[in-house]
């Protein structure tokens, strides 16, 4: 039995979807990840599991070139027909469109993923709008479409993308490790706000500065931090000029880029604060602080919303507005300490329900059982909670 995971972004790859790897390849199922050369660095290379083959594509998948795209596409053909695997999953838009086109090509069953709807169904240009139909066209491929919230599962039957029979709403988006991220009990007292993200515009930067300096006017005291790499190779990336100055000027601590997030989440009187502007599919900083216990607070927008309860285990707010977020986090700062506890523990107990790994890896047994009438030989969803790929890196 053979299963083919096809990314564009192999630490993606690697951190959000390691757990479901490492199940099928617990289960006896030979694994294959194809992924762009320009993303598999020999660290993230070692992370994989060295029996696994990999192919590293030459093609550059952010390119925009139709060239480029048929020679993507006919690189998947090549690997599919010699490979001849029982199924495929794709992750992310290029594989999404070419990769499905290239399977049903190849005769192979396959999944695409809908982690998120992004940029591409933001705007009406013509180059979005024949973004969106090649995005339809392919999905069309697809035997199964995983989809990670409802916004996002209305959007792909009503613009006729996916058939209803064919599309599964991962409730849990992509889910968290439980074991990885471990509950620990907080204590408040004192309370900082952590935002956990690339240093983008659209994660919500400005709102988060502009919130900071009006809490900062009543708690002068509050930490409010940033964690995350500057995106300098994003146009909505924040330039580093600009985060310097918010941070020398006390409106932020921006505290850089790190490959041990746990460290900073798991400190007391940690809030983690995630607002993101643009379609997310369930946002992974937010789900991993669910899992570890943390009160959130987070915007309406699909993909934040899904994590939060309002009042139970965080505050809602809405999305590009400053002051309400900047009210929510005061709120906060004036809850009693056992209302703060309470709301962690929400978090927790919320994760558990319904972002737990286990309920993923159930989805793609069970999809895959369905397709290829081959079921797993020693199907163990506890051993899924071993697994040692972490997200390292923002959502």
């Amino acid at each position: 039995m053979k299963a083919i995971f096809c990314n564009n972004y192999l630490p993606g790859q690697i951190h959000f979807r390691g757990d479901v790897m490492n199940h099928f390849h617990r289960n006896g199922w030979e694994i294959v990840v194809v992924v762009p050369e320009n993303t598999a660095t020999e660290a993230m290379l070692s992370c994989l599991d060295q029996s696994w083959k990999r192919y590293l594509l030459k093609t550059d998948c952010n390119s925009m070139n139709p060239i480029n795209d048929l020679r993507y596409l006919n690189e998947l053909r090549k690997i599919y027909r010699k490979e001849r695997p029982d199924i495929v999953f794709h992750y992310t838009i290029k594989p999404n469109i070419y990769g499905t086109i290239a399977a049903r090509m190849a005769g192979v069953r396959n999944v695409a993923m809908v982690a998120g709807l992004g940029y591409m169904f933001d705007g009406n240009s013509m180059a979005k709008c024949l973004g969106r139909a090649l995005y339809r066209f392919g999905l069309g491929k697809a035997d199964r479409v995983f989809a990670l919230n409802e916004s996002n599962c209305k959007t792909l039957l009503e613009g006729n993308y996916v058939k209803q029979e064919n599309l599964i709403h991962l409730k849990g988006g992509e889910g968290v490790n439980l074991s990885t991220y471990p509950f620990r009990p907080m204590h408040f007292n004192t309370t900082r706000f952590l935002m956990v993200a690339r240093v983008l515009y659209d994660k919500g930067y400005s709102e988060y500065v502009e919130a900071a300096r009006i809490v900062k006017q009543k708690y002068p005291e509050v930490n409010i931090e940033l964690l995350g790499p500057l995106a300098s190779d994003s146009p909505m990336g924040v330039p580093e000029e600009v985060v310097m100055r918010d941070h020398e000027n006390g409106a932020i601590s921006y505290l850089g880029e790190t490959d041990d997030v746990q460290s900073f989440v798991l400190r007391d009187g940690v809030v983690v604060v995630v607002v993101s502007k643009y379609l997310e599919g369930l946002n992974r900083s937010l789900m991993e602080a669910c899992a570890m216990g943390r009160p959130i607070i987070t915007t309406t927008n699909p993909g934040c919303k899904e994590t939060v309860d309002n009042g139970v285990n965080g505050f809602l707010v809405a999305p590009e507005n400053a002051r309400q977020l900047a009210d929510a986090m005061i709120r906060f700062i004036e809850l009693p300490a056992e209302d703060k506890i309470r709301m962690s523990e929400a978090s927790h107990r919320k994760a558990v329900e319904i972002f737990d790994v286990k309920n993923v890896i159930r989805s793609f047994s069970e999809v895959t059982e369905t397709l290829t009438g081959k079921t797993f030989s020693c199907g163990n969803d506890d051993a899924a909670t071993t697994a040692t790929t972490q997200s390292n890196s923002p959502s």
